[in-house]
């Protein structure tokens, strides 16, 4: 199969991308094919005189839950010469079936795919899709590479010198593409091929110091490549310049060299300070004036946990002083930064008693949610190749959820999720953060064991964490129903009072903030007391203070939601609202 269909005038040539996103959200963006795309586009002569200038580059998205053939369609629309596909774990399959659709379609369309899948996994890919050939490794210089060739009238065959480039058949004998000297790309930004309104991907680095066994990200190059300071701070304005409101940086460990995020902080606390921001941090290099600087940003920080467990971090090739641990999240609570932290059940050396002291310890840090994984073995990684020896079982097919393991049982592996689902459903979604511990102390309840009492007790009642009618009012509800159960069953109704103050005060709060949403909710207790430092003995706070009933509104306000009490007449209507407090 020759690069353009017999009869083609070569004049142009056309290719379309097809990137296939788990949802919508901002951060489904389609960063790889683009960048890809920007190479192609700044092609230049006499390196590539075939394509330069002669390139016609469309992006197209969809979703994993359309329809296959409408993914196809939409694709073919622009009648595109070659066909490139981004493969991830979660798109595979559906990734494949458009490759079918595409090829009985279209026929003389050359189709190939890039992506962690087609780098980690050729000959997987290529035996469920019929594509032509796969980018391994970063793209930008393969795929240049391997259209240049085609566009000169080139037969596939004629690809197998490219390294990085793998064909059907002969996957095995294939190799990633080598690395690149990022100073010498250009930004799929600065193109104009995506718009920074819908948000942004911020590419900042490439490699990971880091070498997890569950992760493919250090199993590349060694070391790590960063993009220059030129180029991010050209790529900063243009975010500003176009109205951009959230940023996902995507560097894997943004504070390994502190200096560095020192200065981007800094760069974008002077020329952003008005976007939205999320990082990905190690913990172990967090200190006071990284934290300052962070909760200075409307922003959030992600921190990998995964366990709490030092000798099993050890398995998967981390290095955990939980103490220096909670030290160093420790600043992140005294500076009032917004972070999260991530766990992982079902890891080598593991068990579900382990996984549970984990959700103890994390929870006992604050975070603003608590994410919980089932481990995956992805293609590549070191676990995926050391599964038979360490006897872990996984699916064959993506996303890889563990099924079993020497720790983790299939029982073990369901009580798991159903821990998960309740982390994140009661204290995630349910916004527990401010009054968890506060709520679970007069129980002398662990967290954990907590967490599983409400999933049980979602359970009975036919609820599942991810029912679409389950909204943030619904969780508030399930919560205190579930709460009151669990304060009756102690023999301590006399608390409940407080603690159902506490939850509306703070689902209201957040409503205002999160969704711009006013609520109105009745209150037991003065604001000021059921939120002060006196309610934090719940038991004795009930015994000790006095009620003082009212009507308030809590709403979004240019600052920061305000609080407004509603004054009665005598006959108990409303007559307006006052006590203005933010």
């Amino acid at each position: 199969m020759l690069g353009a269909p017999a009869g083609h005038d070569r004049s142009m040539f056309r290719l379309a991308f097809l990137s296939v996103h788990i949802e919508d959200s901002p951060e489904a963006r389609p960063l790889g094919a683009a960048s890809v795309a920007a190479a192609l586009l700044a092609a230049k002569r006499p390196e590539s005189p075939h394509l330069a200038g002669k390139l016609e580059a469309r992006l197209v998205e969809g979703f994993v839950s359309e329809d296959a053939s409408a993914l196809a369609d939409r694709t073919l629309a622009s009648d595109p010469d070659w066909i490139g596909l981004s493969a991830y774990s979660w798109n595979r399959a559906r990734i494949a079936q458009v490759a079918a659709l595409i090829r009985e379609r279209a026929p003389g369309v050359v189709l190939f795919a890039g992506g962690p899948e087609a780098t980690a996994d050729p000959e997987g890919l290529l035996s469920a899709a019929p594509l032509d050939f796969l980018a391994r490794g970063e793209g930008e210089g393969v795929v240049l590479s391997a259209l240049e060739l085609l566009a000169g009238g080139a037969p596939i065959d004629a690809l197998a010198g490219i390294k990085g480039v793998a064909l059907p058949g002969r996957a095995s004998a294939s190799c990633r593409a080598p690395a690149l000297d990022l100073g010498l790309l250009p930004s799929p930004w600065l193109a104009g091929l995506i718009d920074p309104r819908e948000g942004v991907l911020w590419e900042l680095a490439r490699g990971c110091p880091f070498h997890c066994a569950y992760c493919y990200e250090g199993k590349g190059e060694a070391g790590v490549r960063r993009f220059p300071r030129e180029r991010i701070e050209a790529e900063l304005d243009y975010f500003v310049r176009s109205g951009a409101e959230q940023v996902f940086v995507l560097d894997p460990t943004f504070d390994a060299d502190r200096e560095r995020a020192r200065s981007i902080l800094a760069l974008i606390e002077k020329k952003a300070p008005g976007i939205a921001w999320k990082f990905e941090l190690r913990a172990e290099f967090i200190d006071r004036d990284l934290a300052r600087r962070f909760a200075a940003l409307d922003s959030s920080v992600q921190i990998g946990l995964q366990s709490a467990d030092p000798r099993v971090s050890a398995l998967v090739g981390r290095k955990l002083d939980p103490r220096d641990f909670e030290r160093r999240i420790g600043y992140l609570n005294a500076a009032g930064a917004v972070f999260g932290v991530d766990l992982i059940y079902g890891l080598p050396g593991d068990d579900f008693a382990g996984f549970a002291k984990s959700v103890d310890f994390a929870l006992a840090l604050q975070p603003n949610h608590l994410d919980v994984f089932p481990l995956s073995l992805l293609p590549g990684t070191e676990l995926a190749d050391r599964a038979e020896e360490l006897g872990l079982v996984a699916e064959g097919e993506p996303p890889y959820i563990l099924l079993s393991a020497p720790g983790f049982p299939p029982a073990g592996m369901e009580r798991a999720a159903a821990l998960a689902g309740a982390c994140d459903v009661f204290y995630s979604r349910g916004r527990a953060v401010s009054w968890f511990l506060q709520a679970s102390r007069p129980l002398k309840a662990k967290p954990h064991a907590l967490l599983e009492r409400f999933a049980a007790w979602m359970a009975s009642r036919g609820l599942r964490r991810d029912d679409p009618g389950l909204d943030a009012k619904s969780i508030e509800g399930a919560q205190l129903a579930f709460l009151r159960e669990e304060y009756d069953r102690r023999g301590m109704p006399d608390i409940y009072p407080a603690l159902c103050d506490i939850v509306h005060f703070n689902a209201a709060w957040g409503r205002a903030i999160a969704e711009g949403e006013s609520s109105e909710i009745e209150l037991s207790y003065d604001p000021d007391e059921v939120l002060g430092p006196g309610a934090l003995d719940l038991a004795r706070f009930a015994q000790e203070a006095r009620k003082s009933p009212g009507r308030y509104a809590v709403e979004p306000g240019p600052d920061g939601p305000r609080l407004k009490r509603a004054h009665r007449d005598r006959r108990g209507a409303g007559r307006g609202l006052g006590e203005i407090r933010q």
